[in-house]
């Protein structure tokens, strides 16, 4: 895969605002994801390599082993963010899970070759279908 020279060196120089020892351990395969889904995925890459390398930290002191395989499971995803909360906003959280459902989606289509997953929206406060009119016009 080839990156444009901006990406590549913010891939090469990321590192954590406060480097924990086990950062060495996992900054390449770190690296390794970012690069294979940062064209796949919408999201700058700073702040994709900040989501994937707390997961990958929360991961290493969890015990969990280390690939990208294990990291980007549904249910070790879901423990991540769960173990964020409260830690950070709420909104956060769903951020933080949505990215690496999207990286994880992404690395499984460019492995595999399979199609993207198709992407669903919903408005963020949805309208109910019927007015309060419309409702009592309906129960009449």
């Amino acid at each position: 895969m080839v990156l444009d020279p901006v990406t590549s060196a913010k891939i090469t120089r990321y590192r954590p605002k406060t480097v924990p020892p086990a950062w060495a351990e996992v900054a390449p395969l770190v690296r390794s994801v970012v690069t294979a889904a940062v064209t796949a995925v919408p999201y700058d890459v700073e702040r994709l390599l900040h989501v994937v390398g707390r997961l990958a930290l929360w991961a290493e002191a969890t015990g969990i082993d280390r690939s990208a395989d294990a990291w980007l499971r549904n249910e070790v995803i879901d423990a991540f963010v769960l173990s964020r909360t409260g830690e950070i906003e709420a909104s956060s959280v769903r951020t933080y899970r949505t990215w690496l459902l999207r990286v994880r989606d992404a690395l499984a289509w460019s492995e595999r070759g399979e199609a993207p997953p198709a992407r669903m929206h919903a408005e963020a406060s949805p309208h109910q279908p019927y007015t309060s009119a419309e409702l009592a016009g309906l129960r009449h």
